[in-house]
């Protein structure tokens, strides 16, 4: 668990990273440029990853199958998503994605970041983020470099 004390925004005890898939970690099925570092960087510092999604291609479980410390959860709505959250402890959770399915665990989650990407985001998305970010990349480093965390969200 990565303790992290934000000024104004008190003492963040962050364990999970869950991710949106499509558009977020991937671009038309395909990993987006550093996302595999990402997941790798995130594993090393401790942190527990969970990859949600409809899987409306029905290829989610193939796509992680090279990734056994990645848990992979189908999750068609929103709902699905705000319950996974909750069920793993939203007070330690971060969670990363950039659309309208990822608002309601946005809205539970400790900490919540949003990618704006090829893809787009929706304004609903970024408004109920705590963080808005132009690449998953940025958003891997932030969870990484606590300084970054603190620098942005302080007041």
């Amino acid at each position: 668990m990565k303790t992290i004390v934000i000024p104004g925004h008190g003492t963040f005890e962050l364990e999970n990273v869950v991710l949106d898939l499509n558009g977020t970690v991937t671009e038309t099925g395909t990993f987006i440029p550093g996302v595999v570092e990402g997941f790798e960087a995130l594993r090393r510092a401790g942190f527990r990853i969970f990859v949600l999604s409809g899987d409306t291609k029905g290829t989610l479980a193939q796509t992680f199958k090279g990734f056994p410390y990645i848990q992979a959860v189908l999750a068609k709505t929103g709902q699905d998503k705000r319950a996974f959250v909750e069920s793993i402890g939203p007070e330690h959770t971060v969670c990363i994605g950039n659309g309208n399915i990822d608002v309601e665990m946005f809205k539970v989650a400790r900490l919540s970041l949003c990618t704006i990407q090829a893809e787009g985001s929706t304004t609903k998305a970024m408004i109920e983020a705590d963080i808005v970010v132009t690449h998953i990349k940025h958003a891997m480093e932030i969870l990484l470099d606590p300084h970054k965390l603190i620098a942005t969200l302080r007041s």
